[in-house]
């Protein structure tokens, strides 16, 4: 902390004050207060925690999730690898894993990188979630991240996956650890105009461990897109989660909730396990992204193409 400068220390400084008073202006610290607005548009909700008997009816499910890593400099001289994962149960299912090379060296596309990147990952966990359905007899299927993001960033194969979910009668839903819309705050908070706040950090704190919110259909937006959701506290952590489910099942909303709930420790920060074994499975870190580049793509070509002057600093 000695090399840090007093400017910016004091720049720091502001910023903390500054957050402090605007949210203490807000009534933001008042729970109760925050209630019983949040009454005026929606529902709070109990959820249950399921018995070992009940979870068994999720005994055939599909997890999914992607990542993707980068290797070289600036555009368009790297690699990004994509991976997909679906994870399965029963333990005798395979896991169904998809994957994609992408360079701009060889492509020809317009796009901007990160709309590009945004819609490859969407694609390569669309496809492990595709392939995991037509392998194997599954009643379950739930996507890291919210279904909105598929419907936008590859909307053709997600449709194909939802169609082929309604044929297999598969309840497909999207856990969302961090839910960004900002519905709430414009409806609790109409003349804030200076602050950016999400609907998370207006929950934050607000629901009860095990308690859900859901919006009237009037006030979500995601209705008119053909998804219903639900905000979640499902541990002891005051942050909130969400879950997103299509507007042809809508019904099984609720039920995918408390799984949700069933499935996240206590003490956590509220994502349940399952999430969380996919995530650390799919996921291709630094040090393996670059074992998988030098072992497959010649050392020469690595340097002359990837291989960007800060790397090469002493």
């Amino acid at each position: 902390m000695e090399s840090l400068n007093s400017k910016l220390i004091n720049k720091m400084k502001d910023l903390n004050n500054k957050l402090d008073q605007r949210l203490k202006d807000l009534d933001y610290f008042n729970r109760s207060k925050t209630r019983e607005k949040l009454k005026n548009f929606g529902s709070f909700i109990d959820l249950e925690k399921l018995d070992q008997e009940a979870l068994k009816d999720f005994s055939k499910m599909a997890c999914v999730d992607g990542s993707v890593n980068r290797f070289g400099s600036s555009h368009p001289h790297y690699i990004d690898l994509y991976q997909g994962l679906a994870k399965l149960s029963p333990s005798s299912y395979e896991d169904v894993f998809e994957s994609n090379v992408y360079s701009p060296l060889f492509a020809d596309q317009e796009e901007k990188e990160e709309d590009l990147r945004g819609k490859l990952l969407a694609r390569i966990e669309i496809q492990a979630a595709t392939r995991a359905l037509e392998t194997y007899q599954l009643d379950y299927l739930i996507m890291d991240g919210n279904l909105i993001r598929y419907n936008i960033e590859d909307k053709e194969n997600f449709l194909k996956l939802l169609d082929l979910c309604l044929e297999k009668n598969v309840i497909i839903s999207g856990f969302i650890k961090e839910p960004k819309t900002n519905v709430l705050t414009e409806l609790i908070f109409p003349s804030l105009k200076d602050m950016n706040l999400s609907d998370k950090d207006i929950l934050y704190g607000i629901l009860s461990q095990g308690e859900g919110y859901i919006l009237n259909d009037s006030y979500n937006k995601k209705v008119d897109q053909g998804f219903y959701s639900i905000f979640l506290r499902t541990a002891s952590y005051p942050g909130v989660t969400a879950m997103e489910i299509p507007s042809q099942q809508k019904s099984q909303l609720l039920k995918m909730a408390n799984l949700a709930y069933s499935l996240s420790p206590q003490m956590s920060r509220g994502v349940p396990l399952i999430i969380d074994m996919v995530d650390k499975e799919v996921k291709i870190d630094d040090k393996l992204m670059k074992e998988i580049v030098l072992a497959y793509i010649d050392k020469d070509l690595v340097e002359r193409f990837f291989t960007s002057e800060r790397s090469m600093r002493r």
